[in-house]
């Protein structure tokens, strides 16, 4: 990671935030609170890069690193703002073997087929592992409160999305 360069005045607000945010802690609040009470105000700009992170420029140009399994079901959930039911997962069987050949440097078609099986299992148990995976990634570089808009979420009705608004999200991938 590069080295990041502050001057003087920058190197002390940068203390006297810690300071504040050790009080803060210290009169109880957690960081999801904490978060809450210094909110943006909205999500912002994503972008799924060809190498496999996920960039927030909005949140100091954090990168996030996503595997091609998870880039896979990430991009595919992008491109459908109504989400996909679990069950209907295996429905967009073709499509995901075609993202995924995009992510993965492997070149065998029965590789590409097995990574993507595993998606559609009737169990779900690779899906919502990668579902997992993602937002814990995204919770621990920006926190719960960001990561909310930017995670795969399964809502009551079964259906997988991605909360963020697609006319932020840019995908290179």
């Amino acid at each position: 990671m590069d080295k990041l360069v502050l001057d003087d005045d920058t190197k002390a607000l940068v203390l006297a935030v810690r300071d504040l945010l050790k009080d803060l802690r210290a009169r109880g609040l957690n960081d999801d609170q904490i978060d809450t009470l210094v909110k943006r105000n909205g999500p912002g700009r994503i972008s799924l890069e060809r190498n496999g992170i996920l960039s927030l420029p909005d949140y100091g140009d954090v990168k996030i690193y996503l595997n091609p399994v998870e880039r896979t079901l990430y991009t595919l959930l992008l491109r459908y703002v109504d989400g996909i039911a679990a069950e209907d997962i295996w429905k967009y069987y073709d499509e995901l073997c075609e993202i995924y050949r995009k992510q993965t440097v492997y070149d065998d078609p029965d590789q590409i087929e097995a990574a993507v099986d595993a998606l559609c299992d009737d169990d779900r148990a690779t899906l919502q592992t990668n579902v997992s995976r993602i937002k814990r990634k995204l919770v621990d570089k920006v926190g719960r409160l960001a990561a909310d808009q930017y995670a795969i979420v399964r809502g009551r009705d079964g259906v997988y999305r991605i909360a963020v608004s697609r006319d932020l999200v840019t995908m290179l991938a």
